[in-house]
């Protein structure tokens, strides 16, 4: 029998008046879920781990059980243990999820491509996707998607400068120095076998001391008014359909996690520390370079929304930042997807903290913001991008379910569609019939 909200002292003495006094006894306080390993200075402030008790119409905590019948009871001996029980030892955290919990959105990184398709990532709960053409724009609005035209990159006028390590880390796991007439099916599994070497996490969070991007990202700080920027979102601008809905944006960040080391940059950074009359440290280059990524998230959307009032923004905090993961609440994008499950399987525990930090905290800096946990979704058991099972993806979802989170993003998008994984995204996101 579980039990809920109850006065335990009123409960005693109606059960026992002769035997009860006044008790002022109260019930003890949550339990606190290992944290990850991560310390975050901001991670460190979220708020207590406690149920949310806005879903207490979908999360359901599992309590003592009373067990025993009135003679029992009269024992003083059962009695002194039920009241250690129930004024002692109750817990608040929630660790079943209710048959009919659900998330309410599914955001996918994935195109509908053809009918089929489109059909299949609705049945699966897909309510918000990327399209790129008239048909696939038709798809979506027709199984009930809210469609999203392309998907912005950063402009600039160079590629972005690494320091010599990782300029020579990045050629390493690309294969500068490989043949280039090998038969691709051995290049692939050389290149492989060093990403795994290495840790490469594909713009995840790092785990070695050096780790890139495999591809390129423009230096979007060198973009002066940025001219550059603003002719490529025109170039997808000027082509959208007037039912899109929204813009997407993704690479908005750095290929080492860190900065970027042109000239442009390092006089721009000079100039910071000699206005703030700072001294070089590592600290202040992190402040300096997540003000520049910060600063130019906004300026894209402002100037996306600029053109089209009534977009919505819908970004994937990627990649990484290495000193603050979770930064992605300062943009003033309307769908804030930040990472709470990579393509390498995180422990329960961090996906937990990392979802109470993106809901909880995603209005901190923009009031009409919404967090989206994000989950990096990878099938393919032999590839050093990492794999989970449909097994392993359910109770990912189970876990930011009973974290808080009511909506959810992934990617890659097709992996939803295929057998095992198109299950457990219809159990807990579906919501339409079949066709």
């Amino acid at each position: 029998m579980a039990i809920k909200n109850l006065n335990f002292t009123s409960l005693l003495k109606a059960l026992f008046p002769k035997r009860i006094g006044n008790c002022s006894c109260q019930g003890g306080s949550a339990k606190t879920p290992k944290g990850s390993n991560f310390s975050n200075p901001r991670l460190s402030e979220a708020k207590p781990w406690e149920r949310n008790p806005l879903q207490d119409n979908d999360l359901e905590e599992v309590e003592p059980t009373l067990l025993g019948n009135r003679a029992l009871l009269k024992n003083g001996i059962v009695i002194l243990s039920m009241i250690v029980l129930l004024c002692g030892c109750r817990t608040t955290e929630p660790n079943i999820v209710r048959g009919n919990a659900k998330f309410n959105r599914l955001f996918c990184w994935g195109r509908p491509v053809n009918e089929e398709n489109a059909r299949r990532f609705a049945l699966a709960g897909v309510t918000d996707i990327i399209v790129e053409n008239r048909t696939q724009l038709d798809l979506a609005l027709k199984y009930g998607m809210t469609p999203y035209w392309k998907c912005f990159h950063p402009a600039g006028p160079h590629r972005q400068v690494m320091s010599p390590e990782e300029e020579k880390f990045h050629d390493y796991i690309n294969g500068k120095d490989l043949d280039s007439h090998l038969p691709s099916a051995e290049r692939n599994m050389i290149l492989h076998k060093r990403k795994i070497e290495k840790k490469h996490r594909y713009g995840g969070e790092m785990e070695a001391d050096i780790d890139t991007l495999n591809g390129n990202i423009q230096c979007f700080i060198s973009d002066t008014g940025l001219e550059m920027t603003k002719k490529r979102l025109d170039a997808i601008l000027d082509l959208a359909p007037s039912e899109a809905k929204g813009m997407c944006l993704d690479y908005l960040g750095y290929m080492n996690h860190r900065g970027c080391y042109c000239d442009g940059c390092m006089a721009k950074y000079k100039e910071y520390l000699s206005s703030r009359k700072l001294p070089d440290s590592i600290d202040n280059q992190t402040s300096f370079y997540l003000e520049k990524l910060v600063e130019y998230y906004n300026d894209v959307i402002d100037y996306i929304k600029s053109r089209r009032p009534d977009y919505k923004i819908i970004v994937h905090i990627y990649p990484d930042f290495k000193n603050d993961p979770l930064y992605g609440n300062r943009t003033k994008a309307d769908y804030c997807g930040q990472t709470v499950s990579w393509y390498f399987k995180w422990n329960p525990e961090k996906i937990t903290k990392y979802t109470k930090f993106v809901v909880e905290h995603a209005r901190d800096y923009h009031s009409n913001a919404e967090g989206i946990p994000f989950i990096g979704l990878s099938t393919d058991a032999t590839s050093s991008l990492g794999s989970k099972t449909p097994e392993e993806v359910e109770q990912e979802l189970r876990t930011i379910l009973l974290a808080g989170g009511r909506t959810v993003m992934v990617c890659t998008g097709s992996a939803i569609l295929e057998p095992g994984y198109f299950e457990a995204f219809r159990k807990y996101c579906g919501k339409v019939k079949d066709r």
